[in-house]
């Protein structure tokens, strides 16, 4: 009874966090305001974000970032824009509300055009690559063509991390199982 109870316990503790995640549901990304070349300011809400992804992924060929839109724009805390956002966004300011208004996709597109041949997060790879090859051109440590070495040095915590709960699960199943 008492190893059932650790097993349920310790069951919980590791689905709880993941199911807290899951109850967040889909993201909040922050409002932004666009102040267009003619004076005039929009805000482009969860609702237009949700409208301009579709528009950006139609202009990508050489990866699918539908599930990965929001890392393309915002930082990793969605309350602001990565540097890549940033110059989208000056892509975007270079238009008037009006054309905004009238034909939104065109001034999208236009303003990724604009972005195409920056290096917005100063890794020494243009956004264009970068889009293409599916890393992230607002963050430095995302590029093509990482090496082994850069790939542990980003994840080798969490892979120790992993490695030492399961050895805790393996262990304690071994040493706690009957004995005939």
């Amino acid at each position: 009874m008492k190893r059932a109870f650790i097993v349920i316990l310790l069951a919980v503790a590791l689905i709880a966090p993941v199911a807290t995640a899951a109850d967040e549901g889909k993201p909040e990304y922050p409002t932004i305001t666009v102040y267009f070349s003619d004076g005039t300011s929009t805000n482009i809400t969860k609702k237009q974000w949700v409208e301009i992804f579709p528009v950006v992924q139609g202009r990508i060929s050489g990866y699918d970032w539908s599930g990965r839109m929001k890392e393309l724009f915002f930082d990793k805390s969605l309350k602001g824009l990565n540097p890549f956002g940033l110059d989208f966004i000056r892509g975007l300011e270079e238009h008037t509300l009006s054309e905004w208004d009238n034909n939104y996709a065109r001034v999208i597109i236009e303003a990724l055009n604009y972005t195409y041949n920056l290096d917005s997060d100063g890794d020494g790879y243009s956004n264009y690559e970068e889009l293409n090859a599916g890393t992230l051109p607002g963050d430095a440590n995302s590029h093509p063509g990482m090496t082994q070495e850069e790939f542990w040095g980003e994840y080798q915590g969490w892979i120790i991390i992993g490695v030492l709960i399961a050895s805790v699960f393996v262990l304690y199943f071994v040493f706690n199982r009957e004995k005939d």
